[in-house]
C-alpha cells in the first residue's frame, strides 16, 4: 500500500474517476467541490490510497478553511474506501489527525457516511465499529461552514425494469401532475456555457430569495458548476416553454447514482408541475444509465420536503454524526466566540471571510 498528499492535476482527475464509479463516492470529495471554497480563502488537498498495483482505493479530501489566527481541518464526509479495504480507515483517520496538527489547525473534523440500519445499501459503510478510537475524536458538527451531508433521500429502482415501471408506482396524484407537466411539451436542454449557467441559475437564486432560503451565489459557485458539467460529472437541466425558461436543477454524477442539488422553477398560474417535469427527467436519465436509484436529497423547506416525499422516497440518515478533535483549545474558544457574535447572518460571514482572504 502507498499513500500521499495530493493537489496535483494529475492525481486529482484519477481521484475524481475514482469517487465517480466508485458506489461510496461522494461528490463532496470531488476536487472541484472543495475548490469551490477558495471563494471563502480557504485550501484544499487530498489523501490517497494505492494498491499495490497502483490503483486508488480509497482517501479522502479535506478542506482547509483558514482566516486570520485561525486554521481548521473538515473532512466533508469520509475517509471513503472500496468494499475489501475498510481496515484501511483507521490509518486514514491517523492522517487526518496528524496532518491537521502539522498545518497548525486550532480544530479537525471528519464524517464517515455509516447507516446501519440498511445493512445492503451499497453506497454507505453500514458498520459502526470502522475504527479503534485512540485518537479521543468526539461526537457532534461543531464546525458548518462546510457543509456535510446527512445521509440520503432515495427514490429506489428496486424491482423496476424501466421508468414507466417506476411511475406505475407512484400515487394518481403524482402521476396525473407528471403527465400534466408531459403535455405542455416543454423542451428539454442542457446548460454547458457561462451565460446559458447563468440563466439557468438564475431562476434557483430567484426561488432561494422568494423563499427564504440561501443558495450559493452564482459569481461564487459558476467555476466549479462549469468544471463540473464539462468534465462530465454535472449536468444543469433547463426545462422551456416558447423559449422561456420555466425551470431547472443542478444534478451531480457521483458514486453510480445522481444527486439533486439545487433547483427552481418559475411560479405561474395555472400551475404547470415543473418541479414534476424536472425530478422526472432526472429519473428517466438515471434509468438510461442503468443506476438503481436517484438521490433527490435531504432538507429543505416543509413544502420542499412534502414534495420529494411524492416520489416514494425514503429517507437514509447516517447513524453518526461528525467526529471532530479540538487541537487549539484558547483558538477554538475564541472562534466560538465570534461565531456566536455573528450567529445567524451567514452573509456577514461570507463577506468577512471573502475580505480577510485578499
Amino acid at each position: 500500500m502507498e499513500s500521499f498528499f495530493t493537489k496535483n492535476a494529475d492525481w486529482l482527475y484519477k481521484w475524481d474517476d475514482f469517487l465517480k464509479n466508485e458506489n461510496r463516492g461522494n461528490h463532496l470529495l470531488y476536487s472541484d467541490w472543495l475548490t469551490s471554497y477558495k471563494s471563502y480563502g480557504f485550501d484544499f488537498e487530498v489523501f490517497i490510497v494505492l494498491n499495490n498495483t497502483n490503483e486508488i482505493i480509497g482517501g479522502f479530501g479535506a478542506v482547509i478553511a483558514k482566516s486570520l489566527i485561525f486554521k481548521f481541518y473538515i473532512v466533508p464526509i469520509g475517509p471513503i474506501f472500496r468494499v475489501g479495504f475498510e481496515s484501511e480507515i483507521q490509518d486514514a483517520i491517523t492522517h487526518i489527525k496528524i496532518q491537521s496538527t502539522i498545518l497548525g489547525c486550532c480544530f479537525v473534523q471528519f464524517k464517515l457516511p455509516i447507516i446501519e440500519e440498511k445493512p445492503n445499501f451499497q453506497y454507505t459503510y453500514s458498520n459502526q465499529n470502522l475504527f479503534n478510537n485512540d485518537l479521543n475524536f468526539q461526537f457532534g458538527n461543531l464546525f458548518k461552514h462546510v457543509y456535510s451531508s446527512n445521509g440520503f433521500n432515495w427514490v429506489s429502482f428496486d424491482g423496476c425494469n424501466s421508468s414507466q415501471d417506476l411511475l406505475n408506482q407512484f400515487s394518481v396524484q403524482v402521476r396525473r401532475n407528471i403527465n400534466i407537466s408531459l403535455k405542455t411539451n416543454a423542451d428539454i436542454s442542457f446548460a454547458e456555457t457561462l451565460d446559458d449557467c447563468q440563466l439557468a441559475y438564475a431562476i434557483i437564486q430567484k426561488n432561494a430569495n422568494e423563499n427564504n432560503y440561501s443558495v450559493r451565489l452564482f459569481e461564487d459557485f459558476k467555476r466549479t458548476i462549469l468544471s463540473l458539467i464539462q468534465k462530465k460529472l454535472a449536468f444543469m437541466m433547463v426545462v422551456k416553454i416558447n423559449n422561456q425558461i420555466k425551470g431547472s436543477a443542478f444534478v451531480v454524477n457521483c458514486g453510480n447514482h445522481y444527486t439533486y442539488i439545487t433547483g427552481g422553477t418559475f411560479k405561474e398560474k395555472p400551475d404547470l408541475k415543473m418541479g414534476y417535469l424536472l425530478h422526472w427527467k432526472i429519473i428517466e436519465k438515471s434509468f438510461e444509465m442503468g443506476f438503481s436509484g436517484y438521490n433527490i436529497s435531504l432538507g429543505g423547506s416543509k413544502g420542499v420536503v412534502d414534495f420529494k416525499a411524492k416520489f416514494n422516497t425514503e429517507a437514509f440518515l447516517f447513524t453518526d454524526d461528525a467526529q471532530y478533535l479540538i487541537l487549539k483549545p484558547i483558538y477554538f474558544k475564541l472562534y466560538l466566540l465570534l461565531k456566536y457574535l455573528l450567529k445567524n447572518n451567514k452573509k456577514s460571514i461570507s463577506r468577512i471571510l471573502k475580505f480577510l482572504s485578499k
